[in-house]
């Protein structure tokens, strides 16, 4: 009875302690268990912060330098995409700590050559653009000089037109008052003046080329032209005169040689066939400039 009774004892005792042991160990886990997710947790929220620092660098840079936006744009989705796969794991999946840290360490040093290489093309970029600005400045001050150049040019030839007409002009050879008279024929062949229209045989017309030293010396052409009333030319000849791109009719054309001295010029047309009484004009041309005219009325 005695060595049951000690056996039974022994049993306990063993359970008590059996009891003992697996709370020892129960809290030991537990406090394992609460020591490694604490860490977890640690190692997580440090993985979110570190992703989440390259997330913002890789939105600063997009936003300062669009001109890489689809390269940054990309990089940024892996980021965000391992970012989420962090935030999503679970106690259970500690063991992938270790694989995501590893990811995370290899974008951190992508990141790194990526920015290096973003910073060196954009330094290239801005000196480009530098470059670029002190040319377009170049071209800006060759423009204005360009414009200046071609305003004065401007002036000078409008300077040069006005000089040319006033020279021009100061070469016209003017001609003294014309003297128109017509005349009749007697019958000794001598002619005579007279105001009947009837009688008219002939017209002689008067003039002095007047002295000019800035007109070029040389022949000079010159045109009489006699009209009626009715604007007719009295005995045209029978080649028409140049004058100013245009033909017209004239009563005399002949050349002088002008040495820029007073010279004296006579016409002397011939009237084959009656007139009519009236106003006669003449008009004097010379090198198709017309520089002179006068009128003689008949009866």
């Amino acid at each position: 009875m005695i060595p049951s009774k000690i056996k039974n004892n022994g049993f306990a005792a063993f359970l008590i302690l059996l009891v003992v042991v697996i709370g020892v160990l129960s809290y030991q886990n537990a406090r394992d268990y609460s020591e490694l997710k604490a860490v977890f947790e640690l190692d997580k929220e440090e993985l979110e912060q570190e992703l989440t620092t390259i997330i913002e660098d890789y939105k600063q840079a997009s936003y300062k330098k669009n001109e890489y936006s689809l390269r940054l744009k990309d990089e940024l989705e892996k980021v965000v995409q391992l970012r989420d796969s962090v935030k999503n794991l679970k106690e259970a999946d500690y063991r992938f700590i270790r694989y995501y840290r590893k990811r995370t360490k290899i974008l951190i040093e992508e990141n790194h050559k990526l920015f290096e290489k973003i910073n060196y093309l954009s330094s290239i970029n801005d000196e480009l653009l530098s470059k670029n600005d002190s040319v377009n400045q170049a071209l800006l001050f060759k423009e204005h000089q360009n414009t200046k150049l071609f305003s004065i040019n401007n002036q000078l030839n409008k300077e040069r037109q006005v000089l040319k007409e006033k020279v021009a002009i100061a070469e016209v050879i003017e001609i003294s008052t014309i003297k128109a008279e017509a005349l009749k024929k007697r019958k000794n062949g001598k002619y005579t003046s007279t105001t009947r229209s009837e009688k008219v045989n002939a017209f002689k017309i008067e003039f002095d080329l007047l002295e000019n030293k800035v007109a070029s010396p040389g022949p000079k052409e010159v045109h009489i032209q006699i009209t009626d009333n009715n604007n007719n030319v009295v005995a045209p000849i029978k080649e028409p005169c140049s004058h100013n791109s245009k033909k017209i009719q004239c009563s005399d054309v002949f050349i002088t040689d002008y040495n820029n001295s007073q010279i004296s010029i006579v016409s002397f047309v011939n009237i084959n066939n009656k007139i009519n009484a009236g106003v006669y004009h003449i008009n004097t041309f010379v090198n198709n400039i017309n520089v002179g005219n006068n009128s003689l009325a008949l009866k």
